[in-house]
Order: C-alpha cells, then structure tokens, then sequence
C-alpha cells in the first residue's frame, strides 16, 4: 500500500468511524482554557473534552460499560 493509499484508506476509516464536533470557543478565553488543560495534565484539547463528557456521564449514571475513557493520567487507560 503506497502513501496515497494509505491515506485515503485513514480517510475514509476516519469518516465512518468519528464523528466531527465543533466548539466554539471565545478569542479571550482560549488561552485561559488551554493554560488549565494542560495544569490538568493534558496535551490535546479533545482528550479534555472527551475526559470532561465521560466524567459527566459516569456521574449521573448514563455511561455504558463498553467506553474508553481517556483517564486523568492521560496515557489512553481503557476501562471496559
């Protein structure tokens, strides 16, 4: 498989697996929200985001058993 292929394969695979969610975030604030992401130990914003929603689901009860929690730790723990 050459590097085009490769690719487009990663492409397509991304497309029918993710689903793309925009937030919107103030100019002003931004800096401050990257500043506590990374106090909390994180490197990139969508791994805090999807820790924040997996907290808030277990919290009220609505998490299934079958999810990859990012975790605080930040290295990919996987609870199943």
């Amino acid at each position: 498989m050459n590097k085009n292929e490769r690719t487009e394969y990663k492409r397509e695979y991304n497309k029918d697996t993710y689903k793309t969610v925009k937030v919107y975030i103030r100019e002003e604030e931004y800096p401050e929200v990257i500043e506590h992401m990374k106090t909390r130990g994180y490197t990139k914003l969508s791994g805090y985001i999807k820790d924040l929603i997996a907290q808030d689901m277990e919290r009220t009860g609505e998490k299934s058993n079958k999810t990859v929690n990012i975790g605080r730790d930040n290295i990919g723990t996987i609870n199943m």
